[in-house]
This record gives C-alpha cells, structure tokens and sequence, in this order.
C-alpha cells in the first residue's frame, strides 16, 4: 500500500508541476494543440479552459493540503474527505477524457499521469487525516 505522507506529497508535486505546464501553455510557450484533446480553435477558448485548469489545479492542492493537515483554515475532515473523493473522481475521469486525445503526448503521457494522481486521490480519499503535530493519522 502506499504510505499516504508520501501520496500527498506526491499529489502535491504533481499538481504544482502540472500548473507551471498550463502557465507554460498560457503563455505560448508550450503548443496549446497538446491539451484539452486538441479541440482548442482560437486564442479565447484557451485562455478560458487554461483558466479553469489553473483553477481546478489550485483547489485540488489546497483540497490536499486540508486533507494532509497543511492547511488549518477549516476543522471539518469531512469537506477534506468529500475533496479527495471528487479529486479521485476527477482525475479518473480525466484520464479517461486522455485516453480519448488525439496527441500521443496526451493519450499516453498524461492518461498515465492522471491514472497515477487517481491512484493517489483514491488512496488519501480513503485515508485519515494526518495528525501533523503529533506525526500520526
């Protein structure tokens, strides 16, 4: 089983990993036709769906830090626990949605990733929370 200081570590640098690529995208740097199964067609669509990434990428890392107790600003485990089950859900479905993409980089680099992160999600979904102070779930 995977120790779950590690999956949310793990999660977490993922998900910082993967806001700098959509930063990237954002800016041009990177080729927008690799993300969103390449049915972006103009500028304005993806400044919107780049938009909604980095704000889904910032409300699973702090859905993460309040399940890994990084966070104190809300005393229910229980939002933290819901989070983590739609994070699982989320990123499940993604990986489905990638598998489904017309760029290899997309269908087999990110459907890994995604199926990883779900992998992850589901194992601090089923998780307690982590005790940070006294180093125990």
């Amino acid at each position: 089983m995977i120790n779950i200081s590690f999956a949310g570590k793990a999660l977490l640098l993922i998900l910082g990993l993967l806001f700098i690529f959509h930063l990237l995208v954002l800016f041009g740097v990177i080729p927008y036709d690799i993300v969103w199964a390449g049915k972006i067609t103009n500028r304005k669509q993806l400044l919107i769906m780049e938009a909604l990434s980095l704000l889904i990428l910032v409300m699973a890392a702090m859905i993460v830090s309040l399940k890994m107790g990084y966070l104190n600003i809300l005393q229910n485990s229980a939002i933290a626990n819901i989070g983590m089950w739609v994070l699982f859900a989320l990123f499940a479905l993604n990986t489905i949605g990638n598998l489904t993409a017309k760029a290899p980089i997309e269908k087999y680099g990110f459907g890994l990733l995604t199926a990883v992160m779900a992998l992850l999600a589901l194992r601090l979904a089923i998780a307690p929370k982590i005790d940070l102070k006294n180093n125990s779930r």
